[in-house]
């Protein structure tokens, strides 16, 4: 058992260690109420020393940081450093925004925690992340959550400790929140939020990427053992029968140390799409081992492909969209095709996995552009494709913008229509409704493709302002034969005439397709009736 002078040197240890790199130092009791402080008081806190003395520490901070706070605290361990976390300072207090965090319990006071506060390099660093994320409150998204881990990678030097991530899966969410109901199920999220946040390594970098499916970047000391059991743990609080819902986590180890830096986003993004798309299923050791075994086994593949988007070395083809009141062409939509006319199928997901989907969809834009300048007849429309990943990437929208740029003021923006695809991998509507927003105004038509094959295709259409949908073609190949679907497409129909949105129909492949199609109100189709995708934009109308 340690003596009383033990203790005392372990404090004094602290005390100095902490001021080597902190800003202010306060002790606070099992209350959360300041018992001492000394440093930068009235520059962190609007405070001198001794007018601290008897406040709640909470005061220190913004509201929406008081229940991660109180959280750490909470879980502090004797003698077991904590942090350092970047937290949200109280604005009426202080004109600082955010600073560092660490804490230690001490073995002689029951309760009693230190804790040191600082305005380092490192909240300059983490403090990329406020403009991604207003609520910080908040868990992050899938994409700003691999930001904010390449962030903490680049830290990882300043912060002194090695970092891994780790992932948590509900597989039986969906049935739990039915039980529970929404509000409770709300209440256990935010339960869930401010603990991963506590987990953190810098007390933001956790994501929710699904109802059921969490992510966070944490410390060393953090187990993936420890955050499954305490999630269950917060379950059975929130279900009345007190049974809760299971949990499984996988943890990685993160390093940086031999893949470069597009290597490691691409490692990053593709661990978590893949723990999204598998969840518990899903188990890779070890981040930069896993990947770089992965870039090792298809290092020639992402390069040979990277060369033939770079070279647009791609064929087009092109597939009519036709009136069905009189089978005139109304546009052509643009299908890429790799070696041969085989299939792209296999070729974009793989481009979706190593992240290469926004440069695919630039390189078949850009060519559709030079396709309307200098070949094709001053009459042909073209739609293009861009998936839901293209369009939340900053860089894609800059790189789009700088191909549409030139040619706004001719006759390009009534000849080119975008449709939107993979729907399903949008997280932020409201951003992408600003980009829909902005083509439109520069006079291009927006459509949503494969409408009804997500359960947010309505969400989507109420959210993204659109000029018109596609519905999938699963549905119109049933309309023959299911009441059902007659009926539900029959309705859409009519709710997309009021919100003034237009209608098309895929896999229009009879006749009898064509005659029920028109009787419900949709004007255009698309499908092996007409025709399969042609070399060249040149319909010719069926006679009979």
């Amino acid at each position: 058992m340690a003596s009383d002078k033990d203790l005392k040197d372990q404090r004094d240890r602290f005390l100095a260690f902490a001021f080597a790199g902190a800003d202010l130092l306060v002790e606070v009791d099992a209350k959360g109420t300041i018992v001492y402080s000394i440093g930068a008081a009235k520059g962190l806190a609007g405070a001198n020393d001794g007018k601290l003395t008897g406040k709640n520490v909470s005061e220190i901070f913004a509201p929406k940081d008081r229940g991660l706070i109180g959280s750490l605290r909470a879980s502090a361990k004797a003698g077991v450093r904590f942090g350092p976390v970047l937290v949200n300072l109280n604005e009426e207090q202080t004109s600082l925004k955010v600073a560092m965090l660490s804490g230690v319990a001490m073995p002689d006071k029951p309760g009693h925690v230190y804790l040191t506060i600082s305005k380092g390099a490192l909240s300059q660093v983490s403090g990329a992340k406020d403009a991604r994320n207003e609520s910080q409150g908040a868990l992050l998204d899938k994409d700003s959550f691999a930001e904010a881990a390449l962030e903490m990678m680049a830290a990882s030097d300043t912060l002194g400790q090695k970092l891994g991530m780790t992932f948590v899966d509900l597989p039986d969410s969906k049935n739990f929140k039915g039980k529970i109901g929404d509000e409770k199920w709300g209440t256990f999220r935010e339960s869930i939020s401010t603990l991963l946040r506590t987990y953190a390594a810098d007390g933001r970098t956790a994501a929710a990427l699904d109802d059921g499916r969490f992510g966070v970047v944490h410390g060393e000391n953090i187990s993936a053992d420890m955050i499954q059991k305490n999630i269950e743990a917060l379950s059975r609080d929130a279900d009345p029968e007190k049974k809760g819902v299971t949990a499984k986590a996988n943890s990685i180890e993160m390093s940086d140390g031999k893949l470069n830096e597009k290597e490691l986003a691409r490692a990053v993004m593709y661990t978590i799409n893949q723990f999204e798309k598998q969840g518990s299923a899903f188990n890779i050791l070890n981040l930069e081992g896993g990947f770089e075994n992965y870039l090792t086994q298809n290092a020639q593949k992402i390069a040979d492909f990277k060369q033939i988007i770079h070279q647009s070395r791609f064929e087009l083809k092109f597939q009519p969209i036709v009136k069905l009141e009189d089978a005139s062409v109304a546009y052509y939509e643009a299908l890429v095709r790799f070696e041969g006319g085989k299939s792209p199928y296999d070729a974009i997901v793989f481009c979706e996995e190593v992240g290469l989907s926004p440069e695919l969809d630039l390189a078949i834009c850009g060519k559709v552009i030079n396709y309307l300048v200098f070949t094709a007849p001053k009459s042909v429309k073209i739609s293009v494709n861009l998936s839901g990943i293209s369009i939340q990437n900053e860089k894609f929208i800059e790189n789009l913008r700088g191909k549409l740029e030139p040619h706004l003021k001719s006759d390009i923006p009534k000849r080119m229509v975008f449709e939107i695809t993979e729907s399903s991998q949008i997280t932020d509507l409201d951003k992408v409704n600003h980009f829909v927003q902005s083509l439109q105004k520069d006079g291009f038509k927006v459509a949503l493709d494969d409408f009804g094959a997500g359960s947010a295709s309505f969400q989507y259409l109420h959210k993204i302002h659109v000029d018109a949908i596609k519905i999938d073609g699963q549905y119109i190949m049933n309309i023959l034969n299911s009441q059902r679907d007659q009926a539900m497409i029959a309705n859409l129909v009519r709710m997309c005439a009021d919100l003034k949105v237009g209608v098309v129909a895929e896999r229009v492949e009879t006749k009898e397709h064509v005659e029920i199609l028109k009787k419900m109100g949709v004007e255009l189709g698309q499908g092996y009736y007409f025709a399969k995708p042609l070399d060249e934009p040149k319909y010719q109308p069926k006679t009979s």
